[in-house]
């Protein structure tokens, strides 16, 4: 671990994503410092969460969830359980996300969030080459179970 006492840019994160981003800065030739308090790669992009997924492009908006919205946010032991006194300060987050639930913004989303991933496993190739890691990559693919 190196100390300065300045630097140019502070990428807070290494993993994945803050790696990306300082390799992309250093060969812009900035000035960059990693910040994370583990070895890197071993905090939010460790096991699963390194998934590229490509087809995992549904929004958690839907209007599945949109019709099961109250049960949701009342029940204790859900995921999106919501304190009453929350609620005001909410509001403005709920009802994005109560619009962005509807059919036509859930379909618009699926489409922008398949256009981001569109090309993610080949970028995720071409990046494990540049940092000689493509070793460490694994296909498992993918089951879902209903």
């Amino acid at each position: 671990m190196v100390a300065r006492d300045r630097t140019e840019i502070a990428v807070i994160g290494a993993g994945v994503v803050g790696l990306t981003i300082a390799l992309e800065l250093v060969e812009a030739g900035r000035e960059v410092v990693l910040v994370d308090p583990g070895q890197p790669g071993m905090g939010a992009s460790y096991g699963n969460a390194g998934t590229i997924a490509g087809y995992a492009v549904r929004p958690v908006g839907t209007p599945a969830v949109l019709r099961s919205l109250p049960s949701l946010m009342f029940s204790r032991t859900s995921p999106l359980a919501i304190r009453h006194r929350a609620l005001p300060s909410l509001m403005p987050w709920l009802m994005r996300f109560l619009w962005q639930s509807l059919p036509a913004q859930t379909e618009r989303n699926a489409r922008a969030i398949a256009a981001l991933l569109a090309d993610a496993g080949e970028r995720w190739d071409d990046l494990a080459l540049q940092v000689a890691g493509a070793g460490i990559l694994q296909r498992r693919g993918c089951l879902y179970v209903y």
